[in-house]
């Protein structure tokens, strides 16, 4: 993936780059992975870094504002069995808490639909965490246009081998 779809927000008087992730963003990466809840020193983080974008058309973008990294998506690729159509799935979304509420979050989500535009017909899903409904995750995922509701309702299951 190139850096050809970079896109760039002043709202709220940040200016905010959004670009493809690089190997040297790993150390900004660490504090925003403990925001989101996954602390992750810089060694394992960048190993995970490394074998997730080995992966064809998996990705990792950022949003930077005054060359100071301030929010990340990651994204993974699969093809449906079910439908004729390409899943994209938002593996991890964070902005620094200091910047919320600012449209980076959105402007990461909008960098993804773009480049998931290309494999059309494509729908792009993602989960968030019951924890995640009090701090506006879920609400913010709404006014994007996400839903779980109607005859497309999910019941995300897990299980750990």
């Amino acid at each position: 993936m190139d850096d050809k779809r970079e896109i760039m927000s002043t709202k709220n008087s940040i200016y905010t780059l959004v670009r493809i992730a690089k190997t040297s963003d790993v150390p900004d990466l660490v504090p925003l992975m403990d925001q989101l809840g996954y602390p992750a020193s810089h060694e394992e983080l960048e190993s995970r870094y490394k074998r997730f974008i080995k992966n064809d058309n998996y990705g990792v973008a950022v949003a930077v504002s005054e060359e100071k990294l301030i929010g990340f998506v990651a994204w993974s690729v699969s093809s449906l069995f079910v439908l004729d159509k390409v899943r994209f799935h938002i593996e991890s979304l964070v902005v620094n808490e200091k910047y919320r509420g600012c449209g980076i979050g959105k402007k990461l989500m909008l960098f993804v639909e773009d480049i998931a535009r290309d494999f059309s017909p494509a729908i792009i899903d993602l989960t968030s965490g019951l924890r995640r409904a009090k701090d506006g995750s879920h609400e913010f995922y709404k006014t994007l246009g996400y839903q779980n509701d109607g005859h497309m309702a999910k019941l995300y299951l897990r299980k750990e081998v």
